[in-house]
């Protein structure tokens, strides 16, 4: 295949995407960052509670 025809074909192909519009990308956005931290948080907890744990356990 030629690096032309490829560009081409590339080119059509774009076209026919269904792309999101601005408020569908902010939206999923704002979803995938809020679940970010809700993950954050989630695992800062969890190492909270072992390390104190942890601490307990090796201060007998």
């Amino acid at each position: 295949m030629l690096p032309v025809t490829f560009l081409k074909e590339v080119k059509e192909e774009l076209n026919r995407v269904t792309w999101p519009s601005r408020e569908e990308v902010i939206e999923a956005t704002f979803g995938v960052v809020v679940f970010c931290a809700f993950i954050a948080i989630y695992f800062w907890a969890l190492d909270f509670v072992f390390s104190e744990a942890l601490k307990m356990i090796i201060e007998k």
